[in-house]
């Protein structure tokens, strides 16, 4: 378990918090948000006074951490600008602490609820399938594994929504994933609710009336006649992804189907100079590979991380092996993180310790530009 007993407190918080919201029963209160607040109870009375109901006590979690939150509780992973909570729900920054850290690094606390411990099963399942495929590809049929991933996550990225008989209408070739474990993926919708989802982040939840998606700071405009916001029409067997399947596979996912789509675009247009464009060449070793005409490779990750310092600690120069090399590589930032963040690639640049030059850093937009401007340098007979 990655928690050590500095952090300890601050991690049964975001833990208790989610235990708490997610269940109907608010009574008792779950024993990791107790023991937490009792915690920070004894060490605020140094510095403020600690909240003598609970709806102060949510409107404390809203603040930014590092204004309540004595230093030596908060984890380095956690930038202390940020609140625990947003509008009755954990925030941004406490999910992904909770499923990047917690979760896909094994810091789960033994007495976490089972609810919570179910989100770790959930969330090891896609690592799973891919240490399944990639196992399959270096010992029996690589081009066999690479086909089902492709089909997998795609499928997984496009239909937040689902049910029984798409799965297996679509995904009925695979061999070596089960519709099983396709299925345990999701989770059944009940019939007396109202599911939304939007084209731009997948699943909304609706809370108060109001319509919010898993990082509203990237994609935060919801209302309900906008036209990339669309209720589901509910049919018999509705499932809907799992939170963590949703988190790690689905929002990441859609920027980099939208790119490989108007990639494709072009190569359908000019495939004299742009021939081959890959999605998640390697098993998902990275995300695009473009061949052009002239032996050119381009290797391509796309990144839609909203703050730059957080993407400069994990980024490091691209895999580059077998059919996997070549020769200018480039990590792509979405759009909505450069709107979000107009200074982000400089930022990224200066942070990012583990990068030489030889890897681009630009974004989506500026990236385009590019693989234009190359098609047309090498439809003139030049080389770019």
């Amino acid at each position: 378990m990655v928690t050590s007993k500095k952090t300890e407190v601050f991690d049964y918080l975001v833990i208790g918090s989610k235990e708490y919201l997610d269940r109907d029963k608010k009574y008792p209160y779950p024993d990791l948000l107790r023991h937490a607040m009792n915690a920070l109870a004894l060490e605020m009375e140094k510095s403020r006074p600690f909240p003598k109901t609970m709806n102060g006590f949510w409107k404390l979690l809203e603040e930014p951490v590092k204004d309540w939150c004595p230093s030596h509780f908060i984890p380095e992973e956690f930038d202390g600008d940020f609140g625990l909570m947003d509008e009755g729900s954990l925030s941004e920054e406490a999910n992904d602490y909770l499923a990047e850290v917690l979760l896909e690094k094994g810091g789960l606390p033994e007495y976490a609820s089972a609810s919570v411990k179910q989100l770790a099963i959930d969330n090891s399942k896609i690592t799973k399938i891919l240490k399944k495929l990639r196992n399959i590809s270096n010992e029996i049929a690589p081009e066999i594994a690479q086909q089902e991933y492709l089909s997998v996550r795609s499928f997984l990225i496009k239909n937040p929504y689902t049910t029984p008989s798409q799965i297996r209408k679509t995904l009925m070739r695979t061999k070596h994933i089960s519709l099983e474990e396709i299925g345990e993926l999701y989770e059944e919708c009940q019939d007396n609710q109202t599911y939304w989802y939007c084209d731009r982040c997948g699943v909304l939840t609706e809370k108060h009336g109001k319509l919010k998606g898993i990082k509203p700071r990237l994609c935060g405009n919801h209302h309900k006649d906008q036209s990339f916001v669309h209720q589901v029409e509910w049919e018999t067997g509705l499932l809907r992804i799992k939170d963590g399947i949703h988190q790690r596979v689905c929002f990441p996912g859609i920027p980099e189907l939208n790119l490989y789509s108007a990639l494709a675009e072009l190569k359908e247009k000019h495939s004299n100079c742009l021939p081959q464009v890959k999605l998640y060449p390697g098993l998902d070793r990275y995300d695009l590979q473009l061949r052009f005409s002239d032996g050119a490779v381009w290797a391509i990750d796309i990144k839609d991380v909203r703050d730059p310092y957080k993407l400069a600690k994990k980024i490091e120069p691209l895999y580059g092996e077998g059919s996997l090399r070549y020769n200018e590589s480039f990590y792509v930032i979405s759009d909505r993180c450069m709107a979000n963040y107009p200074d982000y690639l400089e930022i990224l640049r200066k942070e990012s310790k583990q990068l030489t030059n030889a890897t681009h850093l630009v974004s989506e937009k500026s990236f385009k530009i590019r693989v234009n401007d190359k098609i047309a340098e090498l439809q003139k007979g030049g080389t770019v």
